[in-house]
């Protein structure tokens, strides 16, 4: 696990203003307690070095924030900033994020209305993932930080995520509760998973099609973080995965099959037969030990790096061993 001192103060620089005493020429007394109060001012922006590498002074405790994200709107709930949210870019929100239905969409991730933002009149901005391309844009109307989230190191960039918001909130402390709570709860599952020794084969989903995930992928968690053995070691990475066939699957014969259905995610047509009335599927362990798990695509897909969200992985990954 990081180092979260070390990241927190590598990260975050706070700026002092400093105001001169004005004195005239020749006065050499020292100023009084009450001259050194007025003089060094409360702190009122943070340098947050964003998860992108980018250097941004923002004003401390925004009252107004913008968050074109779901994983980073789970964080702001997480942080209990939730109130803080005038603005999002996510007219369909998952379940455990439907206490922001009520708050106005700016478009979507993929094409933020930067008149709707500007109107809003944000004190802060937060693009993550999708929405990270109308970064330059979004710069131009307030200070704006990207806060993706990294799949191959998913509990690292959590932590430095939730980090910088607290820096930028003043919640530290309870940060750092929440991010020993994780890894504490990532631990027992890492434990259960590899005691398990089960061989497991992460999959999407769509319309019929299947497309395998190992190690290092988008979709890599599953191995890197919660510790399932991957039953295929030769998985390419790519981020819409590397299409299998069934016969694949069945070569491959997992222990436990996890599947996300994109088709599910995007509200496309679900009609297709499901995974399990194939054939050739219905030859493997997976199928026969009823071992294959779909997991909700509005947390895996469309709402990845958020604490919430991480609870909810962890927790439907561990059915398959409990």
């Amino acid at each position: 696990m990081i180092n979260r001192q070390l990241v927190r103060w590598t990260m975050v620089l706070s700026s002092l203003a400093l105001v001169g005493c004005g004195q005239t020429e020749g006065e050499t007394s020292a100023p009084s307690t009450g001259q050194l109060e007025q003089e060094v001012p409360e702190e009122t922006v943070v340098l947050i070095e964003d998860a992108a590498g980018n250097s941004v002074e923002v004003p401390k405790n925004p009252q107004r924030v913008a968050v074109f994200d779901n994983g980073q709107l789970d964080n702001m709930a997480s942080i209990g900033m939730e109130d803080r949210v005038v603005l999002t870019a996510s007219p369909n929100l998952p379940e455990h994020l439907s206490n922001y239905e009520a708050i106005e969409a700016a478009g979507s991730f993929f094409e933020i209305d930067l008149e709707v933002t500007n109107a809003a009149e944000p004190d802060l901005i937060i693009v993550a993932g999708r929405s990270s391309s109308a970064y330059d844009d979004l710069s131009d109307i307030a200070p704006t930080i990207d806060l993706s989230n990294d799949s191959t190191q998913y509990i690292d960039s959590i932590s430095a995520n939730l980090n910088r918001l607290a820096a930028i909130f003043e919640t530290e402390e309870e940060v750092d509760s929440l991010i020993s709570e994780l890894e504490s709860e990532l631990d027992e599952l890492n434990r259960r998973a590899e005691e398990s020794d089960m061989t497991t084969l992460m999959a999407m989903y769509n319309e019929g099609s299947l497309s395998a995930y190992g190690p290092g992928s988008r979709f890599g968690v599953v191995h890197d973080a919660f510790g399932f053995m991957p039953v295929d070691n030769e998985i390419e990475e790519s981020n819409h995965g590397m299409e299998i066939s069934y016969e694949y699957v069945l070569s491959m014969d997992p222990d436990i099959l996890f599947l996300i259905d994109r088709t599910a995610a995007i509200g496309g047509d679900t009609s297709a037969a499901p995974v399990e009335e194939n054939p050739i599927i219905q030859e493997t362990q997976a199928y026969q030990t009823d071992s294959i798990h779909y997991l909700s695509p509005s947390a895996w897909y469309l709402a990845e790096g958020g604490v919430g969200t991480f609870r909810i992985m962890m927790q439907e990954v561990s059915e398959a061993i409990e």
